[in-house]
């Protein structure tokens, strides 16, 4: 990976180390494996996502489609630790820039049953040192601003929905593993399987998350508007009001180049990508695999 990961270690601090009892020098520069006491949380001391992201019934109100009067949350300024990183957006989907968004994920929530609020977007980070790059599998901490975004000025979420985001610096932690998606929409169990992600309250809680929908209909066909967005919608039966039925989209992937069968009715035995808010739940895909027929 580049950037930042652990200081060279100069010959003169080794002879400084060593003094004149000698040591060994390995093969590798080092001088052995210098006793430690083991870090009693390996993921840091700082909050974990769920603790800072949670449910929106303090301010949400169905039925307030303008959003006039909504209690909204202030910024809270708020250290995180121990968090995976599950995606960084690298696809330019309307060529304006439309990239740069990470999406991280509490290292240690579990999968199965899958731990709500475990997942947020870090919107613009700035990175300690400045020149380190992170990838996907890195876990990280962030301290900064939460917040409750609220919608574009001039035209806001309906019903005082926000779209929960951290913004402020990110510092690397050590390479980790990318989880296993947690199954929210198992591919049995009638209507009933779509209630973690039926309206705005059950799927608030999976935002950020990298989650895996089984049993996928398309519900219409994929294509791109003029701006390059696809928004692709879930068949998921009778009784979804439009605001809450999930789509796939294009967010993190070139969905329309990906040579993928994107038609009405195609079916696919399941669905990953991060849950993403924006008018509307979205499943964002990393790349072709995500799909699995």
């Amino acid at each position: 990976m580049v950037g930042l990961r652990a200081p060279a270690i100069s010959m003169a601090a080794i002879a400084l180390c060593c003094g004149t009892t000698g040591c060994e020098i390995t093969s590798d520069g080092g001088s052995g494996d210098p006793p430690s006491a083991p870090n009693a949380d390996v993921y840091g001391s700082g909050k974990r996502v769920r603790e800072v992201i949670g449910s929106a019934d303090d301010w949400y109100q169905a039925g307030n489609i303008e959003s006039v009067g909504c209690a909204f949350p202030k910024d809270r300024t708020t250290s995180i630790s121990g968090q995976v990183i599950v995606a960084i957006d690298r696809f330019d989907e309307t060529g304006e820039g439309a990239t740069g968004n990470i999406y991280v994920q509490d290292a240690d929530a579990v999968i199965d049953p899958p731990t709500p609020y475990s997942g947020v977007t870090v919107f613009g980070p700035s990175f300690t040192p400045p020149d380190l790059r992170v990838f996907e599998a890195d876990v990280v901490d962030t301290f900064g601003s939460a917040q409750e975004f609220s919608g574009p000025t001039g035209s806001p979420f309906g019903d005082c929905k926000t779209l929960p985001e951290i913004g402020g610096t990110m510092t690397f932690r050590f390479d980790g593993a990318v989880p296993q998606p947690m199954t929210i929409v198992p591919e049995n169990g009638g209507d009933a399987r779509w209630d973690n992600v039926r309206g705005y309250p059950a799927a608030r809680q999976w935002i950020g998350s990298l989650v895996r929908i089984e049993g996928v209909i398309l519900a219409e066909d994929g294509v791109e508007d003029q701006n390059g967005r696809m928004a692709i919608a879930l068949n998921m039966g009778a009784g979804f009001p439009a605001d809450d039925v999930v789509s796939i989209d294009n967010e993190l992937f070139d969905l329309d180049g990906s040579g993928l069968e994107l038609s009405t009715g195609t079916t696919y035995h399941s669905v990953t990508g991060v849950m993403t808010y924006f008018f509307g739940f979205k499943i964002a895909p990393r790349s072709a695999d995500d799909f699995e027929m």
